[in-house]
This record gives C-alpha cells, sequence and structure tokens, in this order.
C-alpha cells in the first residue's frame, strides 16, 4: 500500500495481443494501483491464430477467486481474438457454450466485479485481407459498397443496392459471420439480464452512418428497449480502448469516485463534426466516453477533477499526410491552436490536471497541435495525452489515463505512459510510419529486421527533436503483427 491505496487485482481477458490492449491496462492500472492479471501469453491469440479457448475458461476458473474485478473480452473467449471474430467458422453452439463460463464464476464469486464488452463487426471499406477473410482483396470495397446502398436504401435515402459485379459467394460468407455474431450479441443480452455482467459495453468498431453494422446497432438496442431500458448496458464507436476504460471504470467504482470532466474544444463549431469511422459528432463520443468511465461532465473548470482539451475533427476529415489536406487545415486553426494551447498553460499553471485528445486526424497526432503546445508548456507536464487512432480509441485511453493519474501510486509509470503516448502517437504514426510507408512498400518475413531497425532509428530521431522526451532511452523495439500500422517499445529513465 502507498498513499492509504490498497492495490487491487482486476483480471482481463483482452480483445487480443497487441500492445493496445495488453500493455495500455497493465500501465494504466500500476499508475493507480491496480495490477492487471492477464493469461499466459501461449493461451492468447496471436494474430490470426485463434487463442485457446478452452485454456482461457480454465484460467478464469483457476484464477477467479484472487480478483476484485475481471473484465471479459467475449470476442477473446467466445471466438478466440478479434480477428478469429471475424475469420473463423466455428459452429454458433460452440462459440455461445464457451461464454457459460462466465455465468459458472458470477454463481461462484457473486462479489465479482464482471465487466464484459463485445463488438459490432466492422465491414471495411479496403480491399485489404491481412485482418479479414481471404477473399477480401477481390470482395472489400464491392461488399462495403452493397452494405452502405442496402441500408441506405432500407432508410429510404438511395436507390437499391448495386449487386452486378457482386460475388455472392463472397456476400454469403460475410453475412454468415455477421449473424453468428449477432446473435453472441444478442446472448450477451441475456447474460446482463441475468445479473453475470455488472456492466456491459457493446462497442462499434470503425462504424459510419450507414452499413450492416449501423443496421444490427439498432436490432440489439430495440432488444434492451423492449425491456424497458438497462443503464448497465453502453453502446458506442469504439473498440481497442474498450479494456482501458472499464479499468479505469473499475478504478473509480473501487475508490467510490465519480470524476468530474470539463470539456474544453480548440475550435468549439468543430465539436459537432463527426470524425472518421465514427457515427456521431465528437461532442458525442466524448460524452460516450465519460459515461463508460463511470465520470460525469460539469459546466466549469474550477470544479473540475480533470480538464479535457480536445482538439476535435480537421475539415479535411483525412490523415494529415496529405499535403493538400495539411495545409487547407494549418491556415484554418493555427490561431485557434495557439489559443488553446495558451489556455492548457494557464490551467496547468493553476495546478489543474489537463487531458489532451488530439483527435483532428486519424491514426495519429496533429503535428501543428504538438508544436504549438511546445511553445506554451512541457509535455510531460500534461496528465494525459491521446492521438493515435481513431476518435473513440484517442479519448478512451486518455480519459483512462487521466482517472488513473487522480490518486497515482507510481508516479513514475505514469511520466512513462505519457511519454510513450507522445512516441507513439507523435513520432511514430505521424512521422515515422508515413516514411516506411513512402519508402519500404513491402514487407515480409524476409525484411522484418531491416524495417525493425529503422524504426528504431526513425523513433531515437524523432525523439531527440523533442526535448522534454530526452531524458527516456528506447529499448525492444518491434512491430507486434508485423506490419506498419502499430509499434511496440520500451522505455526507461537514462
Amino acid at each position: 500500500m502507498e498513499g492509504g491505496l490498497l492495490t487491487l487485482k482486476v483480471g482481463l481477458i483482452p480483445l487480443d495481443e497487441r500492445p493496445v490492449n495488453v500493455r495500455y491496462p497493465r500501465m494504466i492500472g500500476a499508475i493507480a494501483g491496480f495490477d492487471v492479471d492477464l493469461p499466459p501469453a501461449e493461451i492468447l491469440s496471436h494474430f490470426r491464430q485463434p487463442a485457446d479457448c478452452i485454456a482461457l475458461a480454465d484460467w478464469l476458473r483457476k484464477s477467479a477467486a484472487q480478483w476484485d474485478a475481471l473484465i471479459v473480452s467475449i470476442s477473446m473467449l467466445a471466438y478466440g481474438g478479434l480477428l478469429p471474430s471475424r475469420i473463423t467458422d466455428d459452429p454458433l453452439l460452440t462459440v455461445l457454450e464457451r461464454l457459460e463460463v462466465l455465468r459458472e464464476i458470477k454463481r461462484l464469486q457473486p462479489q465479482l466485479r464482471l465487466y464484459g464488452f463485445d463488438l459490432i463487426t466492422r465491414i471495411s471499406k479496403n480491399a485489404a485481407s491481412v485482418e479479414e477473410p481471404d477473399h477480401r482483396r477481390e470482395s472489400g470495397p464491392l461488399i462495403y459498397r452493397y452494405s452502405q446502398q442496402h441500408d441506405a436504401h432500407r432508410w429510404g435515402d438511395g436507390p437499391p443496392p448495386e449487386t452486378a459485379d457482386l460475388n455472392q459467394t463472397y456476400l454469403h460468407d460475410v453475412l454468415r459471420r455477421r449473424a453468428r455474431n449477432h446473435i453472441v450479441n444478442l446472448a450477451t443480452l441475456e447474460l446482463l439480464a441475468d445479473d453475470v455482467f455488472d456492466l456491459l459495453v457493446i462497442s462499434s468498431d470503425d462504424t459510419s452512418e450507414y452499413g450492416f453494422g449501423t443496421r444490427e446497432k439498432i436490432w440489439v438496442k430495440e432488444w434492451i428497449d423492449r425491456r424497458g431500458g438497462d443503464e448497465r448496458l453502453l453502446m458506442y464507436p469504439g473498440a481497442d480502448e474498450v479494456a482501458a476504460a472499464l479499468l479505469a471504470r473499475a478504478i473509480v467504482v473501487e475508490r467510490g469516485m465519480q470524476p468530474r470532466f470539463f470539456i474544453h474544444y480548440a475550435i468549439e463549431a468543430d465539436a459537432e463534426r463527426i470524425a472518421p469511422f465514427e457515427d456521431g459528432p465528437v461532442s458525442l463520443t466524448v460524452q460516450r466516453q465519460i459515461s463508460a468511465v463511470g465520470g460525469r461532465q460539469v459546466d466549469s473548470a474550477v470544479e473540475a477533477d480533470l480538464i479535457v482539451a480536445v482538439n476535435p475533427p480537421a475539415p479535411s476529415n483525412q490523415d494529415f499526410f496529405n499535403p493538400a489536406f495539411a495545409e487547407t487545415d494549418r491556415e484554418y486553426r493555427a490561431a485557434a491552436l495557439d489559443d488553446f494551447a495558451a489556455q492548457i498553460e494557464r490551467w496547468i499553471a493553476d495546478g489543474q490536471q489537463v487531458i489532451v485528445c488530439d483527435v483532428a486526424y486519424p491514426n495519429g497526432s496533429d503535428p501543428v497541435l504538438v508544436q504549438t503546445l511546445r511553445r506554451h508548456i512541457k509535455l510531460t507536464d500534461l496528465t494525459a495525452y491521446g492521438g493515435w487512432n481513431t476518435a473513440g480509441n484517442t479519448i478512451g485511453v486518455a480519459l483512462a489515463q487521466g482517472i488513473a493519474c487522480l490518486r497515482p501510486v507510481d508516479k513514475e509509470t505514469a511520466q512513462q505512459f505519457l511519454v510513450h503516448r507522445f512516441v507513439e502517437d507523435h513520432c511514430y504514426m505521424h512521422h515515422v510510419r508515413p516514411t516506411l510507408e513512402a519508402t519500404s512498400p513491402r514487407y515480409d518475413d524476409t525484411t522484418v529486421a531491416a524495417m525493425t531497425a529503422k524504426v528504431e532509428r526513425g523513433l531515437k530521431a524523432e525523439m531527440a527533436r523533442l526535448p522534454d522526451l530526452r531524458g527516456w532511452r528506447l529499448r525492444n523495439v518491434n512491430l507486434p503483427w508485423q506490419r506498419r500500422f502499430e509499434v511496440d517499445f520500451d522505455l526507461e529513465r537514462l
């Protein structure tokens, strides 16, 4: 025990084995003095290879008595991970039977707080099959278009969908798996109704205004509404941030808190912009994520425990990498960002804790914001920062980080995680990754070592350009799924 706070234990079955789903919750837990217990790595998923679902159930049975709370990804427990939920052919009954271990645990450990989360399966618009069935290379954009047109037509917002070029075999394969996954989502509602879950999140992975997923989300909500609603069910866009958000929820519940958040937007009008991969304005995304972590919004910074400073979606609605978009956005936003950073400087000087949610662009920081912040503050004086992926991913993790820092037990890990965010979200996602995409289009088993070495050199160079990060050493750089989208590494003090 440090600072009068007990160390509590939380079990976690993650969405998959990537750092965002394993490293982030572990570090956030450590900041707050929560020991996050994960299954052995050898029984978790490994990219497209499913987890050992039987071993996961056995691990739950053997370990549950040690925990104060349990956070469970239904995708991992039922299918063996996020990607297996999209590509495997396990029969529906087999998948449903794997969930029964949760009833068993709750019956034997009724005091255990059990938080579950599942996904409305995404339907990607691109032709890459890395995370999808192999036929995605041929069918991806066409099935995505059909999904959008089919749903819009059902709403009376467009003509019937085009089917002339559509491979019906591939379409039926996609629909078969979606039907299975939808039924599993309905099964989680039954577990909620039977009080197995204390809280259930059904999030939408890479959602949009129209599409198969949008329709399925309505169906799930309809069943809850028919029962008169259930405040223990949360539904919103997201995926990789949910475990961190639920860990934050466990922290506030165990400590009897309800953190107060004051929200400030760099450009108030842009709070109503819809970020890419979302289905509502970013102001709604913020509200949803605050609900997920168990907080509430307040109307003034003075009464807030945490100030959430949001750099909202830019007009381009694209990644920052396109120079034409970037220049247009820069002209539109430069003055507002300077005022935004100056206000953050004043709050920090007043001793308030500030979270920066950098969601101007998906998949990386807004470099104009980072440069502007550097003129006003030391980056490591922030309480939390995020700018790594979708708006929901970014905001959810940043809020969880902030909650852990309200009563930090491990202040060194708090600083380490904050630095980690800037190294990954800014140095890698904005600077190193685009260079790799432009100069190293080929990436396979023969190029892993060379690519990783290039990433390490690039990260060290970018860290050296940020004086606030120079007190940290980079170690153990790797590309977890042997692709350029995400990076993993360790940091240690020099």
